[in-house]
């Protein structure tokens, strides 16, 4: 295999790209293509090709993932996709995932579970948003209802539902007020019976004048 491009990554300084054949091959440091002597129309064997993913590619790739995880919490799909605009390959990507997935440092089901409890309590968010917002995470379904099955959303719902819905209405039960409260917990992902019932506690009415 013949070295046919060695260029300057865009997007990351300090790192190249190298072709062989043509084909992107690896993203590597550019101290190590000094170190390494790399260069456009080198030949690279079956067993240095090995080699240099397995102690320069992978290594860089790894401590760059622990960097990131180190940093903050990633699911498994952000965290590939990080390294894949930092230039890394397929191949180094998905070694380094299984290598941080070895040590809990990602953890999907985790993630998911913290990310459940922050959107209930913290930012107020019903079970149809919180599913959602797990997909767009890159959560897989599987994850995801696994997880969700964890948490009594029908008593939490209950006890989120009120303290918004009460603020939202704010003491104005006119059915404009009611619909407007209606949609607003709707788009933050709770069930319309949920919603329901709280309005109806709050307001002592029975709902029958302004039901959709």
């Amino acid at each position: 295999m013949k070295i046919t491009k060695i260029e300057p990554q865009k997007k990351n300084k300090n790192r190249s790209s190298v072709y062989l054949d043509g084909d992107f091959a690896f993203g590597i440091d550019d101290f190590d293509v000094l170190r390494l002597k790399l260069a456009e129309g080198m030949e690279l064997d079956e067993e240095s090709l090995a080699k240099i993913r397995e102690t320069v590619v992978l290594s860089s790739a790894k401590n760059y993932g622990m960097k990131l995880a180190c940093a903050r919490s990633y699911t498994e799909a952000a965290l590939k996709r990080k390294m894949r605009e930092k230039g890394y390959d397929d191949w180094a990507i998905e070694k380094t995932a299984a290598f941080l997935k070895e040590y809990r440092l990602l953890d999907d089901e985790e993630y998911a579970r913290r990310f459940i409890h922050d959107s209930v309590y913290l930012k107020g968010y019903g079970k149809y948003r919180i599913a959602n917002d797990l997909r767009e995470k890159g959560i897989s379904r599987d994850v995801a209802e696994r997880v969700m099955a964890e948490v009594d959303f029908d008593g939490l719902e209950e006890e989120t539902i009120l303290p918004l819905a009460e603020k939202k209405l704010g003491g104005d039960f006119s059915d404009q007020s009611i619909m407007k409260t209606k949609r607003y917990l709707t788009a933050r992902g709770f069930r319309y019976d949920a919603i329901d019932r709280a309005v109806r506690k709050i307001t002592g009415a029975s709902g029958e004048e302004w039901d959709e």
